[in-house]
């Protein structure tokens, strides 16, 4: 016994001292982390048919919720990952081992998603294989710390602690009949998220910040590439040229405002733990796989919670939008001017406009005073066109109003810190 401890001390010593050198605050994404993005991003694509596939042409509320509760779900996956890679990663070979094994494991869950659950089975042993494999490279990295301190003893106790609790309730709800397993699983969903208090101090360093902002900007500039490929693929569909372009220039005026959020509005210095940040990011995410959601019941002319395609998308849209204002406590220049709230809160409205529902009541409100009598038939159509066209207009106002919010802001702040010249040659 005395010689197979003194082997695994040796053992012990001789990996810690590889990882020493090892181990440095990730500044940038690795390319793992990235393809791990892309496969994440897949795997949202492959269960948006849920709602916009019914049979019905209709979604319904358990639709809505089995896709609420498998995007919250790969969410939780890809920042418990992000946590991880944030803290303790390396980019080197155990990291792309256990980033890999979860990204065929996301695969494999996919396809096992339905309304009914017939494949519950292997949906809930991937769930929990997934959480193996998270503690596992948790429990690997800290066996490589050669002196771990007390904070990373400390986080790592809580995500094992945490995560084996989520698993055994995902294995517990196995003996439950389905409505009561059903339950179990939201809580243990919910419970993973505690998971997200054990990878962030209450305070980063640069390289941790920098490497933050760029994983959860890397995530919305990938669902921005989804939902583009998504209406593109559905470009054919159109019957006229007219929408598709609106539809076109409302991607592109969304990702512009999100890029200047990014470029010129978010301070890094501010995200302290990063811990708020992460879930204004997974919140901003879930809108835009909302939006996608949207064109698609758009195209196919169908509603998602009996709610016409074209106004469950301009409500999403408006929804993203005005989510920017949970980012105001990160932006780098303080703007408190109430005439831009009420200004960015106007634009955002008027994107709701867009909808054939709107179009429908202002003709028939023309209609009722007599400004137009019979022989518009197209009068719907036209009207529809134009409020597209507010939309679009709309969308692009948000990023102009900011950026001067932010010109104006960037020119006080220069003002107040700038230093008085001393009168030295007033007399020439």
């Amino acid at each position: 016994m005395g010689a197979l401890k003194n082997l695994s001390d040796k053992a012990r010593s001789f990996l810690a001292s590889k990882a020493r050198g090892a181990h440095v605050s990730l500044n940038r994404a690795t390319y793992t982390e990235l393809f791990f993005d892309l496969v994440f991003i897949f795997c949202i694509r492959s269960i948006l048919p849920l709602i916009t596939s019914a049979d019905d042409s209709a979604s319904d509320w358990y639709s809505y919720y089995t896709f609420w509760f498998t995007t919250a779900l790969m969410l939780q996956i890809w920042f418990n990952s992000t946590i991880f890679m944030n803290r303790f990663g390396t980019g080197r070979l155990p990291d792309i081992v256990f980033l890999f094994t979860n990204m065929f494991l996301l695969f494999v869950m996919t396809q096992a998603i339905s309304t009914s659950w017939e494949h519950y089975l292997i949906y809930n042993v991937c769930w929990i294989l997934v959480i193996v494999n998270t503690i596992a490279h948790w429990l690997v990295r800290y066996f490589l710390i050669a002196n771990p301190s007390e904070q990373i003893t400390r986080d790592t106790r809580l995500a094992v602690i945490t995560l084996g609790i989520q698993a055994l309730l995902v294995l517990v709800s196995h003996a439950l009949p389905k409505n009561p397993a059903q339950v179990v699983c939201l809580v243990a969903l919910l419970t993973g998220y505690l998971f997200w208090y054990a990878g962030s101090k209450n305070q980063m360093n640069e390289e941790n910040r920098e490497h933050l902002v760029e994983r959860c900007a890397l995530l919305i500039i990938l669902t921005f590439g989804e939902t583009l490929v998504w209406f593109g693929g559905g470009f054919g569909t159109y019957e006229e040229l007219y929408t598709p372009i609106m539809h076109f220039l409302l991607i592109v005026g969304m990702f512009l405002v999100y890029l200047n959020e990014i470029m010129n509005v978010l301070d890094p210095g501010k995200l302290r733990g990063g811990k708020i940040y992460m879930a204004i990011t997974a919140w901003l995410t879930f809108c835009l796989v909302n939006v996608t959601a949207g064109f698609e019941a758009t195209v196919k002319s169908t509603t998602i919670l009996g709610i016409d395609g074209d106004v469950f998308l301009g409500a999403s849209i408006t929804v993203f939008m005005l989510s920017f204002f949970m980012l105001t406590p990160f932006n780098r220049y303080r703007i408190s001017s109430k005439r831009w709230i009420i200004a960015r809160m106007i634009a955002c409205a008027l994107v709701l406009i867009q909808t054939s529902v709107v179009a429908a009541v202002a003709q028939q409100a023309l209609t009722n005073i007599a400004v137009f009598e019979g022989g518009f038939a197209t009068l719907s159509t036209n009207l529809q066109y134009a409020l597209m066209l507010v939309a679009v207009i709309a969308t692009y106002a948000v990023l102009a109003i900011d950026r001067i919010a932010v010109r104006r802001a960037r020119r006080e702040a220069e003002n107040a810190v700038e230093p008085e010249m001393p009168q030295l040659f007033d007399a020439y």
